[in-house]
């Protein structure tokens, strides 16, 4: 079937989504019905060329509305607000096993490791080739998929750091 894109934000960061829709429809009039965008958010995405998805953002049901995307996008403009985000969009994605293609931006570049457990991309050219790609080849996204999986328990999951926080927890104790 379709590849699934999909994109989980508010009002707030969709501008950031809108940065990518061009590129998105370009790609969409090369590849035709080979993929849709899934768009979680609290406001419908209007975007004519594409095909669109809207979810509307609901907390109980957050799992499940990103359990059906098969690629997560993380779309960011390279200024300063956004070269101080936490990367949560993109660690959502990969702790739920999805191939991702986030922008070259702050702590993404730490996150994912292009290639290994994800792709970056900073220029339309880059987001359309490794999009592309993924869209092609459901051994690919599943292998980024499991990779980012593991890249999460090991590095940013609570048991990850349970011992750091089981130290700090015992120090300020003990101060006390």
């Amino acid at each position: 079937g379709k590849a699934v894109i999909g994109w989980t934000g508010s009002l707030t960061s969709v501008a950031h989504l809108q940065l990518a829709l061009p590129m998105l429809a370009e790609l969409q009039a090369k590849l035709g019905d080979k993929f849709i965008l899934r768009v979680i958010s609290d406001r419908p995405l209007e975007a004519p060329g594409l095909h669109v998805e809207n979810v509307r953002w609901n907390a109980a049901m957050e799992a499940e509305d990103l359990a059906a995307i098969d690629i997560g996008i993380m779309p960011l403009p390279d200024n300063e607000w956004s070269r101080g985000k936490c990367g949560f969009k993109g660690l959502q994605y990969m702790g739920m096993g999805k191939a991702v293609v986030l922008s070259r931006v702050g702590v993404n570049s730490t996150i994912v490791q292009d290639g290994a457990n994800g792709f970056l991309a900073s220029t339309d050219a880059e987001w359309t080739e490794k999009l592309s790609k993924l869209i092609a080849d459901s051994d690919l996204r599943q292998r980024l998929g499991q990779a980012a999986r593991r890249t999460v328990e090991e590095k940013y999951s609570v048991i990850a750091w349970r011992d750091r926080y089981l130290d700090l927890f015992n120090e300020m104790t003990r101060r006390t």
